[in-house]
């Protein structure tokens, strides 16, 4: 069964991943507000807009916390000789991380975000399957969960059902679509472009069952590598090591002042185990010799 983990220590917001995605699978029409991946500031809204509150609360999704297609007035543009986005007839919001690096605080000395990419979890258990009337989504052996167009009746019930709100609709076909892990891709021996983009090397993709895949070893073998929201029990396998080495505040004189990340925060995306993560990792950075940062910093040679 293939998972993919993703390093939240080391993702740096360049959205190489979710720009690489969208040209290759989503770059038409209809698709306009459809990413495969993306990646969110965290404390932040997430896209689609305020999907993590809407789930919470069991709301529904609405046409307006997606992405709308830009419409430009360049006469506009020309009056005024360039004077910027409110000159040219659009106003944009809730729109794919539309508020990047906002975070939480608001002074260098104590400020506080980290960088969270989204991609469809290919749940073990998936709810969007379970809510199709059209039975159009189905698992394969290899753990990858895709949507059979020629089923889909788009019904939309999928979209409202996936607790992490990956799911999409496109307009132009009537259909429902996701991420697909890159199956193509991966029947060629391939990881998915996500994971080959990456400048950071944040992500790393294999087989769960492999012990010597580098997402065993992350998942199971030390444990540091967590599912998000894991109260839906939907058993997700992309799994995320939490942001939990951030530096230190910095207090009036200059000094380390405690630590800068909200554990209350993070609890509620990936549960109390943070705290055993961030001890493995405090230890094993510690070692002369670990496997653990190997795995960690090594530039992987994917072998699927």
């Amino acid at each position: 069964m293939y998972a993919m983990v993703i390093d939240l220590n080391k993702c740096f917001g360049c959205q190489a991943c979710s720009v690489a995605c969208k040209m290759f699978w989503t770059d038409r029409k209809g698709a306009d507000h459809i990413w495969y991946t993306i990646v969110e500031t965290r404390p932040g809204q997430g896209y689609p807009y305020r999907w993590m509150e809407k789930t919470r609360k069991g709301q529904k999704m609405s046409d307006d916390d997606y992405e709308k297609v830009p419409n430009f007035d360049y006469e506009k543009l020309r009056n005024h000789r360039g004077m910027g986005l409110p000159y040219i007839g659009i106003h944009l919001q809730n729109g794919p991380n539309y508020d990047e690096d906002m975070g939480k605080g608001m002074d260098v000395k104590d400020a506080w975000f980290f960088y969270l990419p989204m991609i469809c979890m290919q749940c073990e258990d998936p709810a969007c399957l379970k809510a199709c009337p059209a039975e159009a989504i189905y698992k394969r052996k290899d753990g990858i969960v895709l949507v059979d167009w020629e089923k889909c009746e788009g019904a939309g019930d999928c979209i409202d059902a996936c607790p992490y709100k990956r799911m999409f609709f496109d307009k132009e076909a009537n259909k429902a679509e996701k991420c697909n892990f890159c199956f193509p891709r991966i029947e060629k021996g391939e990881p998915p472009l996500c994971v080959i983009t990456c400048p950071a090397k944040a992500r790393f993709f294999g087989r769960l069952d492999d012990p010597d895949s580098p997402v065993y070893k992350l998942v199971k073998k030390y444990k540091v590598a967590l599912p998000m929201l894991s109260q839906y029990r939907t058993k997700p396998k992309v799994f995320y090591i939490p942001p939990v080495m951030a530096p230190a505040k910095i207090d009036e004189n200059g000094n380390p002042a405690g630590d800068r990340v909200d554990y209350t925060y993070l609890e509620e995306l990936f549960g109390k185990g943070i705290h055993e993560v961030k001890r493995v990792l405090e230890r094993e950075r510690k070692s002369s010799r670990s496997e653990l940062m190997e795995v960690l910093t090594e530039f992987p040679t994917w072998k699927l």
